[in-house]
């Protein structure tokens, strides 16, 4: 049940407090301490009255619509800037009005001082050709006119290579002297100013440890959820679509491909140019299939092996990129994420990235992308810069996005691996978000035909010595994620495949999709989740997904809260819990993305909070050894929020997800809960369901009937088989017979009792009969 409130006494009870502007190289309160000390090449002079210019409004927060309205009225919002304020552009003679509403605390210039990253200068270049290049790549953002904008650029000595129109106005990539930045500051035009850093790539058994970390145990792919009918786009070095795992005889790359459905270019050539196959290798850790080619045989085959790829190829193919792993990235990465979703993919992974630990106009893209297209999930590792604090590599530094840490291969995979990048980021969120397994593999998928044809023969090659990296732990995430996508598209939602669903949720959103990775992860080592080494742990996806045979302590429940929330509203359900746990609580919202020069990513802000019958309050986040604990202050910095509860009482458990301060709402939000609930999965007077051969058949009666029910089942060959009586709600009731059964007709009974020995109730159930490969299922009614 959920409902929906305005909390004008949660707010009127919030006390003033300081309101520090959180800025990317300054942090001040203006109201308080005053202005910082900045040099005068770096301070602008006072705009002309009715000249346009650029300022920071900062209100009496958390920032309501009515507050936000009041700014609108009076200037154009260019951006969010924490805490409380917005970056906006206007004549001065238009804000003194905006002066004297009472919801406005100050208003200042936007200086040029304001407008250069802190990283500037501190980027290490590795490559030969830059470390004696006296020019570095910038990415500026500007506002106003574009044409203007960009004669401001050359006039500062700037060579412009590429522009791309973004809020609030364009961004150009640019080539420059360092020492003709501050030039370039000191122009209206330009908002912000940072340096590009350079990007590389971070280089079968993870198919089991994803899904039951139990050595060859796969449930989901046992339910059929290999990835079919999902599309996963892949930005890498490149990809060797004659390799087995990919290979269609006869057809290049296209949509009638049985496996890469598309193959462009944003930066690379038109195939995997590196010997090493480092996009190859990524592509078969996700999707690779080489059953089409050999029959019968699946070695090395990918987790989400049904799904389709699209490669944007931005391999650098030179002998020094290739050596040190370098890649071509595009300047703004917007279009090729549009292209993806135009294309019909919903995930994006990403196994490359830089050693830059702050919040930059590549995580930005990435966040952007995630705020227009709901759906879209992009995935980026980690890096290999660990295990020192604060090493994850933007665009990994994204908010929206899953962020991936590496453990070591089974069986150590308890283990983080020492390369694995750490958080937290600039701004102290956690990453990673969560790990799986970097290789190690004593098989590794890679590069052996090099040529943009189609020769008559495939190649499988693969290398002896092992791959590692974050580059590998991210695929299999990103597989993961389809396969969760796969799960809610194909109606295993709420009744875990036993009976016919709702498919009240369709097409899962990212942050859902996202939530459900993250509630899934499990605690690696010592207890102690969330951290800046495995985030919210291991992805364990059978902890998170609920299946008909499965335990009932271990029942899903999702919503995913479309309209979302604004600024002191309140989302509230109520679940009925039983004792047994244990009870996870996943909040994730796709945040509006952060403004260039805001030293806090986190725009919109919501806080998780968990009510349990006695009264106790669990804050999102608040931890201590690796569970809930009560009291602590709401987190103000991730759009991942948790409550975990090893031992729950039994009992109605209220979540509230609050929204704080929300200056770019409403905003969405998915809420996934884990654990055994009561009358959960909700009753249904479902059909019969048949997922099976014409020679699979399933016959009960009487039906109606009462005592015993005779259960009739033909088999096209001798197969393992469980044959089970659910209830209405999707909960196992009974075994009619688990082991091999001979081909032909088959005579089992159920007895009307449950596993205990009692009689059932009367009412409908469902007889089910699941093969290794398919399911078939028949309602009855038993009369009292």
């Amino acid at each position: 049940m959920r409902q929906l409130l305005i909390a004008v006494s949660f707010l009127a009870a919030i006390p003033a407090a300081a309101a520090p502007l959180r800025l990317a190289s300054y942090e001040f309160d203006p109201s308080v301490d005053g202005l910082p000390a900045i040099s005068a090449a770096l301070t602008r002079a006072t705009p002309a009255a009715d000249a346009e210019a650029n300022w920071i409004v900062q209100l009496e927060g958390p920032v309501s619509p009515a507050a936000r309205a009041d700014v609108t009225a009076a200037a154009e919002i260019l951006g969010y800037l924490p805490d409380h304020a917005f970056l906006v552009r206007a004549r001065s003679n238009d804000l003194t009005r905006l002066a004297n509403e009472p919801s406005v605390r100050w208003i200042g210039d936007w200086q040029p001082a304001y407008k250069l990253s802190p990283t500037i200068g501190r980027i290490v270049r590795e490559h030969p050709e830059a470390v004696t290049s006296p020019v570095r790549p910038f990415l500026v953002w500007t506002a106003g006119d574009r044409l203007a904008a960009a004669a401001d650029l050359e006039s500062a000595g700037a060579t412009i290579d590429d522009e791309h129109p973004r809020r609030p106005g364009a961004r150009f990539a640019v080539r420059m002297d360092p020492a003709d930045v501050e030039t370039l500051a000191r122009f209206e035009s330009v908002l912000w100013i940072e340096e590009i850093p350079e990007f590389r790539v971070w280089n079968d058994r993870t198919t089991w440890v994803a899904q039951s970390n139990v050595a060859n145990q796969f449930p989901v792919w046992n339910w059929n959820l290999h990835g079919e009918g999902q599309i996963a786009c892949v930005m890498d070095s490149g990809l060797d679509y004659n390799s087995c795992w990919f290979r269609d005889p006869g057809l290049v790359p296209g949509p009638s491909h049985r496996k890469v459905i598309s193959y462009t270019t944003w930066g690379g050539s038109a195939y995997d140019g590196c010997s090493n196959g480092h996009g190859t290798h990524v592509c078969g850790t996700l999707a690779g299939d080489q059953s089409y080619v050999n029959p019968g045989v699946t070695a090395a085959n990918g987790l989400a092996f049904g799904a389709k790829l699209m490669l944007q190829d931005i391999g650098a193919d030179d002998f020094f990129s290739c050596l040190l792993g370098f890649v071509n990235v595009p300047a703004d990465l917007s279009a090729a994420y549009d292209a993806a979703v135009a294309g019909g993919a919903h995930v994006h992974s990403n196994s490359w990235g830089s050693t830059s630990n702050s919040y930059d106009g590549y995580a930005n893209d990435v966040d952007d992308a995630m705020w227009r297209h709901p759906d879209f999930l992009v995935v980026f590792a980690a890096g290999n810069s660990g295990p020192g604090a604060s090493t994850v590599g933007s665009p990994g530094t994204a908010k929206n996005c899953v962020t991936v840490g590496a453990t070591r291969q089974t069986p150590n995979q308890e283990q983080m691996a020492s390369y694995s990048s750490r958080g937290p980021t600039s701004d102290s969120r956690y990453k990673p978000t969560v790990t799986l397994p970097g290789g190690d593999d004593t098989l590794a998928i890679t590069s052996a035909d090099n040529n943009t044809g189609n020769p008559p023969s495939s190649t499988c090659a693969s290398v002896g010595f092992p791959f590692y990296g974050t580059s590998m732990a991210t695929p299999a995430v990103s597989a993961s994620a389809l396969l969760v996508r796969q799960y809610f598209e194909q109606g295993f939602y709420p009744y875990g495949g036993v009976l016919p669903s709702p498919r009240d949720v369709t097409t899962p959103s990212a942050a859902l999709v996202k939530a459900v990775l993250v509630n899934s992860g499990a605690d690696m080592g010592t207890a102690d989740i969330p951290n800046h080494n495995e985030g919210f742990g291991r992805v364990l996806l059978d902890d998170a997904l609920y299946f008909g045979f499965d335990d009932p302590s271990e029942e899903l429940r999702v919503e995913d809260e479309r309209g979302g929330v604004d600024t002191g509203q309140v989302a509230t359900f109520t679940y009925g819990v039983e004792a047994g746990g244990p009870f996870e609580v996943t909040l994730v919202w796709t945040d509006f993305p952060a403004t260039a020069g805001a030293g806090i990513a986190l725009v919109n802000d919501l806080d998780l909070e968990v009510e349990a019958p006695g009264g106790a309050i669990y804050r999102g986040n608040v931890f201590s050894g690796g569970e809930s604990t009560t009291g602590g202050t709401a987190d103000r910095r991730n759009v991942e929020e948790a409550v975990r509860v090893s031992s729950p009482a039994a009992g109605d458990w209220t979540i509230r997800v609050r929204g704080f301060n929300v200056p770019s709402g409403p905003q969405p939000f998915a809420l996934v809960a884990t654990g055994g609930f009561s009358a959960w999965p909700p009753a249904t007077d479902a059909p019969d369901v048949t997922v099976a051969s014409p020679a699979l058949d399933l016959a009960v009666s009487p039906n109606p009937g009462r005592g015993l029910t005779r259960i009739e089942l033909a088999l096209p060959a001798d197969s393992p088989v469980d044959v089970e009586v659910f209830d209405v709600r999707g909960a196992r009731v009974a075994v009619a017979h688990s082991g091999v059964l001979p081909a032909g007709r088959n005579a089992l009974s159920w007895d009307g009792r449950d596993a205990s020995g009692r009689e059932v109730p009367g009412g409908v159930y469902f007889v089910r009969a699941r093969t290794e490969s398919e399911v078939i299922s028949r309602k009855i009614t038993r009369i009292p």
